[in-house]
């Protein structure tokens, strides 16, 4: 009988501890996340992070097509986070659809630059276009194309500024419209597109301002192959720092505040730096980068992280 009730009570125990396993294990968040274009490796860096720590999170990235996309699932309730704009975007974009989103943590810079696959400057391209001293479109114009959407569309009208190709209206400041093109300095047309199919068109195009979102899954880099790059600051006043974006309601949410922890972390700015060159720069504090050490943590993240 004793060795009944003995046999009884290691069962017992035996059973509670596997359901406290259970329950720790039922216990881990899985938390997804809206992305645009391919260059997202840095959220296994995340995800090595927070393993690490045994934060019992775990990331699911959603891969939207489109950047009008992210915003509207996230507010829908669809997807918890996002990770795919800066923060003139969003604030243009939460305005305009009355999303009630909120950033809660910068990630990355993704200055613009501009390519071309028919030029290797930008003096060749002036050389080309030749001059046009109107408002004007001429006939024979060079087109050059700058993302579609409104920020975006923006900073490409101020990149083609600073290279000397248009003037803008001052009043216009760091948001000017298509309106705000006050002088084609040069013979050339500027033709709006949607940003990711920018790198596919290139070729129709003597030149075209894309992002490091789809710049470099195309194999672009930009001090390598980029004619101009726009000058960024990586403060976070900057507009066009990239954020973490939550719902404003989940603002304060405890595991959305250890996701941004873990990714504003050195082995994150490691990860990037060598990851992705110059594509991206971390929009956080870092300590120093040591190239050998970054292609190390690339290494034992990918490693680590199978996605």
């Amino acid at each position: 009988m004793k060795i009944i009730k003995k046999l009884a009570g290691v069962l017992i125990a035996g059973a509670v501890i596997a359901a406290g396993a259970f329950a720790q294990k039922k216990a881990a968040s899985t938390v997804k996340v809206g992305v645009c274009g391919s260059s997202n490796d840095q959220w296994k860096a995340v995800q090595y992070v927070l393993d690490s720590e045994n934060a019992g999170i775990k990331i699911q990235l959603v891969e939207f097509s489109a950047y009008n996309l992210p915003n509207e699932a996230l507010n829908s309730g669809d997807i918890q986070l996002n990770a795919f704009q800066h923060k003139a975007y969003l604030n243009n974009d939460a305005s305009k659809n009355g999303y009630k989103i909120t950033a809660i943590g910068d990630t990355l810079i993704a200055p613009l630059t501009l390519y071309s696959k028919k030029y290797k400057s930008v003096d060749d391209i002036k050389k080309a276009a030749g001059t046009n001293g109107t408002k004007a479109v001429r006939k024979n114009a060079l087109r050059i194309a700058v993302p579609s959407d409104g920020t975006n569309l923006s900073r490409g009208i101020k990149l083609l500024e600073a290279a000397g190709f248009i003037e803008v209206n001052p009043a216009a400041g760091y948001t000017p419209e298509m309106k705000d093109i006050t002088k084609l300095v040069y013979n050339i047309e500027v033709v709006p597109q949607t940003a990711n199919t920018l790198p596919q068109t290139l070729d129709d195009y003597a030149g075209a301002t894309i992002n490091g979102t789809y710049a470099l899954p195309s194999g672009f880099i930009p001090s390598r192959d980029g004619l101009i790059i726009e000058k960024q600051s990586e403060s976070g006043d900057n507009p066009y720092v990239n954020v973490i974006v939550a719902r404003t309601s989940d603002k304060d949410n405890a595991v959305y505040a250890k996701i941004v922890k873990a990714y504003q972390s050195q082995t994150v700015a490691e990860y990037v730096f060598s990851k992705y060159k110059e594509s991206y720069f971390p929009a956080f504090a870092y300590g120093k980068i040591d190239a050998n050490t970054a292609a190390a943590t690339v290494k034992k993240v990918d490693a680590a992280i199978r996605w």
